[in-house]
This record gives C-alpha cells, sequence and structure tokens, in this order.
C-alpha cells in the first residue's frame, strides 16, 4: 500500500508524480472493482497531465473525480469543451500584470 503522509496533498490537489508512482499494476485477472480503480487514476493523470493543466503542470485537482464516478457515463461529457474553457481562462490570466506562465492544454494553442 501507500503512505497517506507522502501523498502530497495542496488543498483539494494532488502531486501527479506522487499519483503516477502508487498506480498499482493491475494483476493478470482483475476483479472490475480494480480495474476501474486502475483506469479512474490513469484517467485523473491523464486530466491532470494533458488536458487541464495548472501552472506548475505537476497536480491534479481532486474535482475531476467526482466525473469519474461513472465510467459509462464520462465518454459523454464534452472533455474537448471543457478542455478548450480551461485554455480560454488560462490564456485570461496569463494576460495580467506579473503573470510569468500560463496553465491549460499548451498543444491545443499551438495546433
Amino acid at each position: 500500500m501507500f503512505d497517506w503522509e507522502e501523498m502530497s496533498l495542496f488543498g483539494s490537489m494532488i502531486k501527479l508524480r506522487w499519483l503516477r508512482d502508487n498506480i498499482l499494476p493491475l494483476l493478470e485477472q482483475p476483479t472490475e472493482e480494480q480495474l476501474h480503480a486502475h483506469v479512474r487514476a490513469y484517467l485523473l493523470g491523464l486530466i491532470g497531465g494533458v488536458l487541464m493543466l495548472d501552472k506548475t503542470g505537476n497536480k491534479v485537482h481532486l474535482m475531476y473525480l467526482s466525473l469519474l464516478t461513472n465510467l459509462r457515463r464520462t465518454r459523454k461529457y464534452s472533455w474537448g469543451s471543457a478542455c478548450l474553457a480551461m485554455l480560454y481562462r488560462e490564456m485570461c490570466r496569463a494576460t495580467k500584470v506579473g503573470s510569468k506562465t500560463i496553465g491549460g492544454c499548451a498543444s491545443l494553442l499551438m495546433s
């Protein structure tokens, strides 16, 4: 198991490195519950590391876990729209005086 004290919670955010380091490998014949937990952890890392990056790029907000409770429903969400909205918000924040970095999906901005 993992050490809860090393979990690296920052308010309601968690470090992506901790998440990656503590995803347990799947067994050869995982139960449905084990498989779903693994998929949720992977998707949370994908959301925080690619789609909805914060300015530091090393944390993910735990509010996204509530969107991953029903994995069948997650494909119906408009992830592209949410990613674009996050990028627009981060671009607005980047225009403020003193701002040095930008969050959001930079690859979307480049394309």
